[in-house]
């Protein structure tokens, strides 16, 4: 099983990566999060990785760091979501929010998430609440005190993604009032930057 990756960014996108390691290019599917942490293609990486492995296709899963790779596998051990809706929350929510969220069985900032419905929230937090305290160097996240999680999440998308602060700000204050789904709301955020 590959478990870590170590090697030349090739190539960064929104969903992946492309990780050149002694010769050989590993193509990971990431979370938006895990792309706002990536530095500029040619530069050293390292990805802790999930193999996934199924009938008809092999994939690589990147996460920067071990935390994220665990809230991962135990976020597709529920009911109803899968590796892609599990990268969704990844990168819909910081880590902090994502499990201050599902520690204090926050529905309503769990549907925010792409894909997930009132029914799946409410299964993550009933079949992950209890468990969040096993997540290994994750104890205490739920005591961070922040905003709202949907505001911090576009603010720090957008700032990854090379913004800076003091235009970023106007932008989401702007957005805050319809506030879209995260992914519509960095797709509308993008354009208004870019006037």
């Amino acid at each position: 099983m590959i478990g870590r990756l170590r090697g030349e960014l090739i190539q960064k996108l929104p969903n992946l990566a492309l990780v050149e390691c002694a010769g050989v290019g590993y193509s990971a599917a990431i979370s938006l999060s895990t792309y706002g942490l990536l530095p500029e293609a040619g530069s050293t990486v390292v990805l802790h990785t999930e193999l996934l492995v199924r009938e008809n296709e092999i994939s690589l899963l990147g996460f920067s760091s071990t935390q994220e790779r665990e809230l991962y596998r135990m976020l597709v051990k529920v009911d109803g979501v899968g590796p892609k809706l599990a990268l969704a929350a990844l990168g819909a929510l910081s880590l902090e929010d994502l499990v201050r969220a599902i520690r204090s069985r926050e529905v309503k900032v769990l549907t925010r998430i792409p894909g997930v419905g009132k029914k799946t929230a409410e299964k993550m937090c009933f079949e992950l609440s209890e468990k969040m305290g096993g997540l290994t160097g994750l104890e205490g996240l739920s005591g961070v005190a922040s905003s709202d999680p949907w505001e911090e999440s576009l603010r720090s998308a957008l700032t990854n993604l090379g913004f800076k602060e003091d235009a970023v700000l106007p932008v989401v204050a702007e957005l805050r009032a319809s506030k879209p789904s995260l992914t519509e709301a960095i797709r509308q955020a993008l354009k208004a930057l870019q006037r």
